[in-house]
């Protein structure tokens, strides 16, 4: 790993921050936050970052295709679910689970296509 590997994936844990902040600010209609709440935030984008490209990694050494992208959603959507909408005021916590998970998975996805079109960089490279 080197010094472009850190820094991209740091790039890409504030972007997923910031997208699990607007997720949560268009459900609940709240856009302020205590440390607390960022710091649940952060760790969501974190687990996002890590457990995809892992999921993807193994399940290619069983040739399940796209299934590790469905098993990352429903692990998100569940820290979502417990970490994130707990602070939230919402009505359906559903819904705003969904959300949530859904954004950040598309954007860790738009994030990863783009550094490897621009680029030609894959950015996920330190999964084996």
């Amino acid at each position: 790993m080197d010094i472009w590997d850190i820094i991209l994936i740091i790039v890409m844990l504030v972007i997923l921050t910031l997208v699990i902040y607007l997720a949560a600010g268009i459900v609940s209609d709240d856009w302020s936050y205590t440390g607390n709440t960022w710091l649940r935030f952060i760790l969501v984008a974190a687990f996002a970052a890590i457990l995809i490209p892992v999921f993807q990694s193994l399940a290619s050494m069983v040739s399940a295709g796209d299934l590790a992208l469905l098993i990352a959603f429903i692990i998100i959507m569940l820290l979502v679910r417990w970490l994130v909408v707990p602070e939230l005021a919402v009505g359906d916590e559903w819904m705003a689970t969904v959300f949530a998970s859904f954004l950040t998975i598309f954007v860790l996805y738009v994030i990863e296509r783009v550094a490897f079109w621009l680029f030609d960089y894959q950015l996920f490279s330190f999964v084996g």
